[in-house]
């Protein structure tokens, strides 16, 4: 199938389900009709109803959510999501205070909670925990179509009533309950979209498309509701990237034997290796929701919520990289331009003989199937209002990742390097110049196969297939009465109850081009030209400085080109791993409402013991490896598994102190916990001898963690001036009592361990025997006595103690009628967050601060509505941060991200009156100034004198325009 055909067929599957869901929904109804909900997750009443008609009506709901709940949190409603370019509801989240988006691909995917990494948050669904199609906890924002939630609230502090809480806050997502629109409410909305990128490789579109549609409505004299949604995404993304790999001292030149940089240039610092490539992804999402709300009377309402979604990812990246380093003995450096930067003398020009630039052609895939069904059932027992709620949610998340080597030869045969000569103008941010000798699009020189394979590694591509599955049961029951103990009114009892487990493997593939020899297991054994029928466009990379460059679909000649040799070594059984969590969790709390010198106080004490059984499989080595790509003697693991339970009290108290109608005192003090991440649980483990220095070292999970738990208090000040307007200031301190770091420990006996590296042994010398043979020996020196050949240092998650977070936050509203009549219809909105911390990633010696933590945050929108027209912008940033990502051989790890920038805006006009009352125009603008995405090399390395970090990844993703209608009618 040729990228045409490919084009065409995608083109017809998104025109099918958009009349399939438009015909099956005649009266859809859309996404921004939204129902408000309580703090504590109680359904709204028909006085609160959300009725969107404008920015300031979801502004206003949410103030009034937010003034109103017992506990200190953030909330946006449905308006809210509605009206900005988001693909997911991670958009609108990201412009609360407090809160940050990382972006994955030029998507918002995680939201980071007070400057935390996502794992320290949990998600609800309709007061539900949810799984995640990620690796470990944190919830991926992009499964939930914004179209779908009628209402996102931030809990910053505990409410002892709600289970499955984070350790930096819970966010709670709510869907519609019809029966709480007291008619039929009919909508669609429907957007197409365009990336100015354009199609960076040729055959994928940049053009998308946006559609939802939902239907409400109410029977048996309204006893019964029904809420139906369909929501469709297309929304392509077309990606420059470029990456430094890392950056050190040259050595000399084998020629002339002087630093490569020539004379008196030893002590300067250049490239070591270098990558361009152009990635187009195709990201296609449908999303189904169906609501059953059932009320037959005032003791008794039932309301049964599904949801699924499937989000299906195609990504091709056409492009080249390349080694340019001290250990490659023919590269020479002529011509180079240095530069002072940060206290060291950098070469960011040159001219490099002797480099082989590897071709790459690759093709990942991506699906994710999300499923959740949940049930609420509310019923009275007497005096005590009762809750008896289930739910089950399940993920699936399946990749492909695939990858292939070429190179420029002048012919297939001999397997003989063809080295080129590169002018190079390398900026500490921005896209390099890298201007090749030879046409690298040029089918008759540039062939399949690797003739300079990369550390002896004897292929020709890679495929990964990684699959991740997750589920989860919960089960609640609870009870609520009022009471009259003083200053206590109310009470509230329950038992929650959650099972999950979450499953990860990854099947890999060594790709060999067809007529390796099978006899000796060698990949490396032939060049291939691509036949011209197979040939797609040359991309272009001229944006690099590379010009154009052979292209080809990966998946229309695979199996043409390609043989498949499984991988199975020790870091293939490491990846297998399942985690078991069994949660029982009892909670009390006693609702407050009293005075002090005349003034309200209301709030809760509340009080959860949460009971964690976890139990964590995965492979422990028995037999290694044999050579590598030898099949025939792949690595043995043992299935091993390992248990632990604990208990953990979780005390909450959230007080609020209504100095007058309008100006509000918060405090809350609490213990929180975030369980660990689940690939720091796995129970896989894995040793070997090094060949430098002949020692055992080893590493892998640790079943037996326990969650970070921290102790907190928050005080907050609101002033509130009308419906839309307030100040309002906040700070918080959490101090750790436990979390999690690694650790590498001395002195771990390997006895009876299988040696994956077949290496033997050696005794530890002591400092004495090494000293008398010339060596210094510094005195952290772990056996100053020597040891047995059988001890070495084992790597792995290990509960840490002690540490603080601490933060202030800044945010507010303005209505322009406040300041002046004349303004009536401009507002602002506004947050600005800072963070603290002495708690480090690694070990304390470590600069990198904890993942996901970003000292600034700030978020910024001024609007204009009235009479129907509706004009806004907004602009988000936050500062530098550790992120999670994905790096080689289908690994996860952490990448110290840039600080990050964004403005979205929107204009729109909705019809007032006459027979189109209820359309509204719009035209979106997402990523306006094409923020660019950067990381620099590890802190802990590839430095300058002064700190100063080495540039690492740089891409630009292109603004995304987007324009359509939406309407609504009752």
């Amino acid at each position: 199938m040729k990228s045409e055909q490919r084009r065409g067929r995608r083109g017809r599957l998104a025109y099918l389900a958009l009349s399939a869901a438009a015909g099956a929904l005649l009266v859809a109804a859309g996404a921004a009709v939204a129902q408000d909900t309580s703090a504590e997750g109680e359904p709204a009443s028909a006085d609160n109803a959300v009725v969107v008609t404008g920015l300031r009506k979801g502004l206003q709901d949410s103030l009034t959510l937010k003034k109103r709940s017992t506990s200190i949190v953030e909330a946006v409603s449905a308006e809210d999501i509605g009206k900005l370019p988001d693909a997911s509801i991670a958009e609108s989240l990201a412009r609360l205070p407090g809160l940050a988006a990382q972006r994955v691909g030029g998507r918002s995917q995680t939201i980071s909670i007070r400057g935390l990494s996502p794992d320290f948050s949990t998600t609800l669904l309709n007061g539900r925990l949810q799984v995640s199609s990620g690796d470990n906890r944190a919830a991926e924002f992009d499964q939930y179509p914004s179209e779908m939630v009628s209402s996102a609230i931030v809990y910053k502090t505990p409410d002892a009533a709600i289970t499955g809480q984070g350790l930096s806050g819970t966010v709670v997502l709510n869907t519609i309950r019809p029966l709480d629109h007291k008619k039929r409410v009919i909508s669609v909305n429907l957007r197409g979209s365009v990336n100015t990128n354009g199609e960076v490789n040729p055959g994928f579109s940049a053009n998308g498309n946006r559609l939802s549609v939902a239907y409400i409505d109410q029977f048996m004299d309204g006893k019964l509701g029904v809420a139906l949604s369909y929501a469709h995404l297309d929304d392509p993304s077309q990606l420059q990237h470029s990456k430094s790999w890392w950056w050190d001292r040259q050595g000399n030149d084998s020629i002339t034997g002087q630093p490569r940089y020539g004379a008196g240039n030893g002590d300067v610092m250049g490239l070591h290796g270098v990558e361009a490539w152009a990635t187009s992804r195709e990201q296609v999402r449908d999303g189904f929701m169906a609501v059953l709300d059932f009320k037959p009377g005032d003791n008794f309402r039932s309301v049964n919520d599904f949801y699924y979604s499937v989000f299906d990812q195609n990504e091709v990246s056409h492009g080249a990289q390349w080694y340019q380093t001290q250990w490659t003995d023919d590269i020479h450096i002529t011509n180079p331009t240095i530069e002072e930067i940060g206290g060291s003398r950098i070469a960011t020009g040159q001219t490099v003989a002797g480099v082989v630039p590897i071709v790459r052609n690759d093709n990942n895939t991506r699906r994710d199937e999300m499923f959740s069904f949940g049930s609420n059932n509310r019923f009275n027992i007497g005096e005590w209002r009762s809750v008896l709620d289930f739910g089950y949610s399940r993920s699936v998340r399946k990749e492909s990742i695939n990858e292939t080597y070429a190179g420029y030869g002048t012919s297939p045969t001999p397997l003989t390097r063809t080295p080129d000569t590169i002018v190079e103008t390398i900026p500490f941010g921005g896209f390099p110049q890298l201007n090749p000798g030879f046409d690298y699009a040029d089918a008759d020189h540039v062939y399949l196969g690797d003739a300079a394979p990369w550390g002896g590694w004897s292929h020709d591509g890679t495929q990964r297939n990684p699959k991740v599955t997750d589920q989860l049961t919960t089960a609640r029951f609870s009870g609520a009465r009022d009471i009259e103990w003083g200053g206590f009114k109310g009470l509230e009892l329950g038992l929650d109850y959650s099972h999950r487990i979450k499953t990860r493997g990854v099947e890999e593939y060594d790709l060999c081009l067809k007529g390796w020899n099978q006899a000796t297991f060698n990949c490396h054994g032939t060049r291939v030209r691509v036949a011209d029928g197979d040939l797609q466009e040359a991309t272009d990379i001229s944006w690099a400085g590379f010009g154009s460059i052979l292209s080809f679909y990966l998946p229309d000649i695979l199996d043409k080109y390609y043989d498949k040799r499984p991988i199975r070594n020790e870091d293939n059984l490491n990846k297998y791993w399942q985690v078991d969590e069994q949660l029982v969790t009892l909670f009390g709390k006693l609702s407050i409402d009293s005075t002090i010198n005349g003034h309200g106080l209301r709030g809760n004490l509340g009080l959860q013991y949460v009971h964690s059984t976890q139990t964590s499989y995965g492979n422990e080595i028995v037999t290694p490896s044999g050579a590598y790509g030898d099949p025939n003697h792949p690595a043995v693991g043992q299935w091993v598994s390992q248990s632990t339970s604990y208990g953990d009290f979780l005390p909450s108290l959230n007080l609020i102190l209504d100095l007058d109608d309008d100006s509000v005192l918060r405090f809350g003090a609490n213990r929180a916990m975030a369980r660990p991440r689940m690939d720091d649980l796995r129970a896989s483990r894995n040793a070997g001898v090094s060949q430098i220095g002949q020692h055992w070292s080893g590493g892998g999970g640790n079943p037996n963690l326990k969650p970070w738990v921290a102790d907190g208090v928050d005080l907050s000040y609101e002033r509130y001036f009308n419906k839309t307007s307030y100040i309002g200031v906040a700070t918080f301190h959490k101090v750790l009592r436990t979390y999690v770091r690694g650790q590498t420990v001395d002195g771990f006996d390997f006895t009876g361990w299988a040696n994956s590296s077949n290496v033997t042994p050696i005794p530890w010398l002591s400092k004495a025997q090494l000293e008398a043979l010339g060596q210094t020996v510094p005195d952290s020196y772990p056996y100053p006595n020597g040891a047995p050949a059988t001890i070495g240092s084992f790597s792995q998650p290990i509960n840490g103690f002690g540490g603080n977070v601490s933060g202030l936050e800044l945010s507010g509203a303005i209505d322009g009628s406040l300041i002046w009549d004349a303004l009536d219809g401009f507002g602002a909105i506004g947050s600005f967050s800072r963070g603290w911390t002495n708690i480090h990633a690694g070990d304390p010696t470590d600069p990198a601060k904890l993942p996901g933590f970003s000292g600034d945050i700030v978020s910024a929108t001024v609007y204009y509505e009235k009479s129907g027209f509706s004009a806004r912008l907004n602009y988000r940033w936050r500062s530098e941060f550790l992120g999670e990502t994905y790096q080689l051989f289908a690994n996860r790890g952490a990448t110290r991200i840039l600080a990050d920038d964004q403005v979205d805006g929107q204009i729109s006009y909705e019809m007032q009156d006459g027979p189109l009352k209820g359309l509204t125009w719009m035209v979106q603008g997402y990523n306006l100034t094409n923020s660019n995405y950067q990381t620099q090399l590890k802190v802990s390395e590839n430095r300058t004198s002064d700190g100063t970090s080495f540039p690492e990844n740089y891409e630009e993703y292109g603004q995304t325009i987007l324009f359509g209608f939406s309407y609504r009618f009752q």
